[in-house]
């Protein structure tokens, strides 16, 4: 069989093509293997980093495992997602999330057997369960988590290799068969041509062009198979520009990738990882030049109001209009990035001095002052910025923006739709704050806070009722005033421990008050917007009601007007409990809101708190006087009780007495005092009230 010249000439040429073509067609599966094993690490480690800077907006404020599940569920898209995972700053699983694919197999638990996350790299990294990424919610320094995403690779790899090799393997199988069959005739032409065409094939072999075309001179069997090779580089050539079509595919789609790892999504805006990079390169170039520069850190004013009452929706649509209307107002070389949410930075390269800055800002300002056309509504808004210089902070990126962000804040302070350039004062300022919030909870365990109570005299001249008040006094900071340190306790979520640890006080002292004043006393409690977002708060009342042995008759909970509009439902939802377990509620501060009287038909309150600016102006004219009287009259009307807070003097509390304020409270009677003292406090405010010129009768006839 091989001692026949057209056999060997078979046997050589088809092994040849059978060769050329395995080594291409293999050649093209690696390659293909390689672009895609690329393109899949690259796809995740961007779409993971994405997912992180999201879920540190979620996470900055406190942990919302259903904004965190919303933000997981919208990988349901990506089928090869097996499961993922986001910790905490300690490693503590927090929320899990496991793809559709994945929940109908036997035995898939959502963890790496054998592997602890924290020990990976922050790298995309390939083990015998797919591809791992942990990520870093956050900055390295200061983690507010991690995410870890775990994606089945050999899968979908195989499927494309398979789906590769199945579309070409019967391309080259046919023109190897027919390769075969024209090789029989072969045998009676000149071996010259056969020797031609097979040095053809070695140069294709070798310069791997298979856009080579062998030149046919007759029509004998060479030429055919020269043509039959023809036909087979065309293939071939066919193959790989399909190929290179699919790289070029799998290239685009790693410059989306690599767009959407870079830019916010809703705004179109650098996002804040790009921001960042910019940033730094940027100081680094600036701080060599010599040359001063600027950020703006701002945030857009009632935002929050907006997607409340108008809808995420219109939300999202302003924060576009915003990120439009402020570009309008930038230069050319300016960056304007969006942090999340409604947090904005805006980076001003090339400054010779904070002027240009401030021209910028008040144009910004300036800009925002009409409202915004949002989907028909016209939506009044604005926008707090902060100023900082980079050469004030010493070019260090971290202090420059934490300088902006103070700045920021100062404008907040100031009024909302302003600016305010810092300085080193912010930064006394900011560090009391930080002082002031790190002790907090050393206040509560080391009982540094101290309750005072401020009496509330009825019409009649009686003691009727107590407001609860704390007081704080530090070995360090010395007296820190309610005003300073409940604003801050709520910034960093700390008011609900103190909430907390006065219900606990004030229920271990009712027993106390009862025997120093009445068993009907009326204790009054102050609670924060935060409380009432806490749905587990009212079953923590109830545990302490329990425990200490209080009747919620002799227990009233005060809250603001504002902190009422605020949280609409859930307040409504806490009033409805303590009304059905015998409790009282009280509107505090009432009329300094904003808001329509309309909502006073729908909140189930017992009591109407007059705010101490309406009882401290009632005399400056006869407007203020109208003011007040119409409170009162609007509160007898719907059936509500009044206390009159801020009283100061005599005559307020005789015009109070006369035009029907149930309770009065203030310094006239009594400041707040030490439960110890409350005795004397009573005794010294009824004979005040004696002394007032309106006497029983009259404020019987009023009633």
């Amino acid at each position: 069989m091989f001692h026949s010249i057209r056999n060997k000439f078979i046997i050589i040429t088809t092994l040849l093509i059978i060769l050329s073509s395995n080594l291409v067609f293999f050649l093209a599966i690696n390659e293909h293997e390689d672009l895609y094993r690329q393109s899949v690490e690259e796809n995740l480690d961007a779409m993971s980093s994405n997912i992180s800077d999201n879920l540190l907006r979620v996470m900055s404020q406190e942990i919302d495992l259903f904004s965190i599940t919303t933000e997981l569920l919208g990988l349901d898209r990506y089928e090869h997602i097996k499961f993922v995972n986001v910790f905490d700053a300690n490693w503590q699983l927090i929320q899990s999330y496991v793809h559709p694919n994945y929940l109908k197999l036997d035995h898939f638990t959502p963890e790496l057997t054998g592997i602890k996350p924290q020990g990976l790299p922050h790298t995309v990294n390939a083990t015998n369960q797919g591809l791992v990424v942990v990520k870093t919610i956050g900055e390295e320094q200061f983690p507010m988590g991690y995410l870890l995403i775990v994606q089945d690779y050999q899968k979908p790899l195989d499927e494309s290799k398979a789906s590769l090799f199945y579309s070409a393997a019967p391309f080259v199988i046919l023109i190897i068969a027919l390769t075969i069959i024209i090789s029989y005739w072969i045998y009676q032409h000149l071996l010259s041509p056969l020797l031609k065409l097979s040095k053809f094939t070695q140069k294709v072999e070798k310069t791997t062009n298979y856009q080579l075309q062998y030149k046919i001179s007759s029509n004998d069997e060479v030429s055919q198979l020269g043509k039959d090779i023809n036909n087979l580089l065309q293939t071939i050539n066919s193959q790989i520009k399909t190929n290179q079509k699919k790289t070029a595919q799998l290239l685009d789609q790693k410059h989306s990738m690599e767009h959407l790892a870079n830019y916010d999504i809703l705004t179109g805006l650098p996002n804040r990882m790009y921001f960042m990079n910019l940033l730094k390169k940027e100081l680094i170039r600036s701080k060599s030049n010599n040359q001063d520069m600027a950020i703006m850190f701002f945030d857009v004013d009632s935002f929050k109001g907006v997607n409340d009452t108008l809808g995420h929706e219109t939300g999202d649509l302003l924060l576009k209009a915003v990120a439009t209307t402020i570009k309008r107002n930038l230069r050319q070389n300016d960056v304007i990035a969006r942090l999340g949410g409604d947090e904005f930075l805006i980076m001003l390269p090339n400054l010779n001095d904070q002027s240009k800055a401030i021209h910028i800002a008040q144009q910004i300002v300036n800009s925002m002052q009409e409202p915004l056309t949002i989907n028909q509504w016209d939506v009044p808004t604005g926008v707090s910025i902060g100023i900082a210089s980079a050469k004030e902070a010493a070019f260090n990126i971290d202090t420059f923006i934490g300088n902006a962000d103070i700045a920021m804040y100062a404008s907040k302070e100031k009024g909302k739709g302003s600016y305010t350039v810092f300085n080193n004062k912010m930064l006394e300022s900011n560090k009391r704050k930080s002082q002031i919030a790190n002790l907090i909870s050393q206040a509560i365990t080391q009982n540094e806070f101290e309750i005072v109570y401020q009496l509330k005299m009825s019409a009649s001249g009686e003691a009727t009722g107590l407001e609860a008040l704390i007081r704080w006094q530090n070995q360090e900071l010395g007296f820190i005033s309610p005003g300073e340190f409940i604003p801050i306790a709520e910034q960093v979520g700390k008011i609900k421990a103190i909430t907390q640890w006065v219900i606990k006080r004030v229920f271990k002292d009712l027993s106390i008050l009862k025997k120093s004043i009445r068993s009907d006393v009326l204790v009054s409690l102050n609670l924060s917007s935060h409380d009432l977002k806490d749905n587990n708060f009212i079953n923590a009342v109830k545990s302490k009601l329990v425990k200490y042995n209080v009747d919620i008759s002799n227990i009233q909970f005060e809250i603001t007007e504002s902190s009422y509009l605020d949280n609409f439902e859930n307040s409504n939802e806490f009033f409805n409990q303590i009304k059905e377990m015998g409790g009282s509620i009280a509107l505090d501060d009432f009329g300094t809101g904003y808001s329509s009287l309309s909502y006073l038909t729908k909140i189930d309150i017992d009591t109407i708190k007059i705010d101490r600016m309406f009882v401290n102006q009632f005399d400056s004219s006869e407007k203020d006087t109208a003011v007040l009287k119409a409170i009162l009259d609007l509160s007898k009307r719907l059936g509500l009780k009044i206390c009159s807070e801020g009283i100061e003097t005599a005559s307020q509390a005789n015009y109070l007495i006369a035009h029907g304020s149930d309770e009065m409270q203030g310094y006239y009677f009594a400041k707040p005092v030490d439960i110890s003292k409350l005795p004397g406090a009573i005794k010294h405010a009824k004979a005040l009230f004696k002394e007032l010129s309106v006497n029983h009768q009259i404020s019987d006839k009023v009633n």
